[in-house]
């Protein structure tokens, strides 16, 4: 399904994510190799992917000032332009899960939270998260600009960038 929802818009599903991973992984941790531990590939794979949508004038790579060997991604104004037309990108997903019943939804839903941990204990799957919940996060720490702190980066970020996802996030355990 995403694959002909892909090919109308001249993209695959996997140049999708990568234009996804762009448009809302925080702009410092917005990598080719985080996003190649995303999707669970290798970072020449991803390097490819990227380099075709750079091609395609969708995204633009940067080199990380404080660590030259880091490849910072970020969407051009066309790319910005692709997102925004994602809205119903995966859509018939959506239409087909809304005609399954509650009590089998509910099953599934508990199947594929475990498969999904399973999988990150593995290594098998990053799963990004905004900064809320994350055990780095100080919220209200700093400025009106950047009121908020993130530990791991020793950073004070804004408050949009603590909400777009980031791949470093790390649960507080309870």
């Amino acid at each position: 399904m995403t694959q002909a929802e892909g090919d109308a818009m001249g993209l695959s599903p996997v140049q999708i994510q990568a234009l996804l991973f762009a448009a809302y992984t925080r702009s410092d941790v917005a990598t080719v190799g985080n996003f190649a531990g995303a999707i669970g590939t290798t970072h020449v794979t991803a390097v490819k992917i990227i380099n075709g949508l750079v091609r395609k004038g969708l995204v633009s790579k940067a080199q990380k000032p404080e660590d030259r060997r880091v490849t910072l991604l970020n969407l051009t104004p066309e790319g910005k332009v692709i997102v925004s037309q994602l809205n119903h990108w995966g859509h018939s997903l959506e239409e087909a899960l809304g005609s399954i019943p509650d009590e089998a939804l509910a099953d599934f839903e508990i199947g594929l939270s475990a498969i999904i941990s399973a999988m990150q204990q593995r290594g098998q799957l990053v799963v990004a998260e905004p900064c809320l919940g994350c055990m780095h996060f100080q919220p209200n720490t700093g400025e009106a600009v950047t009121p908020h702190f993130c530990g791991l980066i020793q950073q004070y970020l804004t408050h949009e960038a603590s909400l777009q996802e980031c791949p470093e996030h790390t649960p507080i355990e309870v």
